[in-house]
């Protein structure tokens, strides 16, 4: 009798720990935009950045529950005043925002400039004296945008996103633009601008990105995660970097790692996928697509194939069949580079060649040097395919 009660109040004593654990813990819908490097979809198709991978450790720490959804700023905008617990990131507070959301951060920051053509002679000795220009491009409901109105602005050109502002501004169309310094070369090649052709004439302020919460979200929820990111940022008792210090310099300046494959396993790679290519190419990219040895090697997942065509589609990935049938025409690496678009240039004019540069890396945080090995193959169907694979670069020796 006395171990049967002891089994009852044991098991009473586990199911109010685990309701004290649960109680709490919410389901939340995340919201965010493509902006480089904090919130950007990666080489694989997932969502990727420095405030994503703040989101995700906070999301772990606290308890709660929710998946990332990346959709244009406007429309999260949007959806995060209307929806109880969404939030919106990376997104900068303003006073004029102050009392529209519930506020977490901050989680990181960049710095804002009026750009002009490298061509043209505009000079300013402070932010106010762009009033006197003809036109300034912004994003329509972006911080910048606010930022101006709030300001006195009333020379606004206002577009729907920020390609369309530097577009305007490298043909012309505008004076000014008012845009990130850290988000430049993304958004300039995105939009097919050089961004040589550009130059910053005035500093205007620094952005500070925080976490949005609904307005009707619990103050508990909102406390639970400021309180998760205040501990994030304390320094560990051996005076090394706090966690959220190292997730900022991750994404500061690309690394390096010491590759799993060498350049020789790569290069066979492709040249064997090439060989099936030839011989029987919609069943070839089928077994790749179905993630089938030797496309991807079981054994080290780091060592996989992929095919572009001529117009820089993804035709098979044996790594994340998902992103198959997505154009990545005009999408650069996280240092700005074009590569993809570099990778099937060089394959219709060369046939073979390496092209380098910089991405995530799967299960670690930060941005990592990476070469690629493509070939030019003619496939059994008459098409024309480029075949990749590629390894991350090692530290160069001293």
């Amino acid at each position: 009798m006395q171990i049967r009660t002891r089994l009852i109040w044991l098991g009473l004593l586990v199911l109010v720990c685990s309701c004290i654990t649960g109680s709490g813990s919410v389901q939340l819908r995340i919201i965010t935009e493509d902006n480089p490097p904090f919130n950007f979809v990666d080489e694989q198709g997932g969502i990727s950045g420095q405030s994503t991978v703040i989101v995700r450790e906070l999301l772990n720490t606290t308890g709660d529950r929710g998946n990332i959804e990346m959709m244009s700023w406007t429309e999260g905008y949007s959806l995060v005043q209307r929806q109880k617990n969404s939030i919106l990131y990376s997104t900068v507070r303003l006073p004029a925002r102050e009392n529209m959301f519930k506020w977490v951060g901050p989680i990181g920051f960049d710095d804002q400039y009026f750009y002009s053509r490298r061509d043209r002679d505009i000079r300013l000795s402070s932010p106010d004296d762009a009033k006197k220009v003809e036109s300034i491009a912004v994003y329509r409901n972006d911080a910048n945008h606010i930022y101006l109105q709030d300001k006195g602005f009333t020379n606004l050109d206002v577009n729907e996103n920020d390609l369309d502002c530097i577009r305007k501004l490298a043909t012309g169309k505008v004076d000014l633009w008012l845009g990130p310094a850290q988000g430049l070369h993304f958004i300039a090649y995105e939009a097919g601008v050089n961004p040589a052709e550009l130059q910053p004439v005035c500093y205007v302020y620094r952005s500070d990105y925080y976490l949005a919460f609904n307005r009707d979200t619990d103050d508990e929820v909102v406390k639970r995660w400021q309180t998760a990111l205040d501990k994030m940022k304390e320094n560990t008792d051996s005076g090394s970097m706090s966690r959220y210090q190292q997730i900022i310099t991750a994404y500061a300046l690309p690394g390096y790692a010491a590759s799993t494959v060498t350049r020789q396993q790569v290069i066979e790679l492709v040249e064997r996928t090439v060989k099936d290519i030839v011989a029987d190419a919609p069943t070839t990219i089928a077994r790749i697509n179905a993630r089938s040895a030797p496309y991807l090697d079981n054994d080290n997942p780091e060592l996989y194939v992929y095919i572009l065509d001529e117009n820089i589609n993804v035709i098979a990935n044996a790594s994340n069949p998902k992103i198959v049938g997505r154009c990545f025409k005009d999408v650069p690496d996280m240092a700005g580079r074009l590569f993809r678009n570099n990778i099937v240039e060089g394959a219709l004019n060369n046939s073979t060649g390496w092209e380098d540069y910089v991405f995530t890396m799967p299960g670690r945080i930060g941005l990592y040097h990476k070469s690629v090995y493509y070939k030019l193959a003619q496939g059994s169907d008459g098409k024309k395919y480029i075949v990749c694979a590629g390894l991350y670069i090692a530290a160069p020796k001293k």
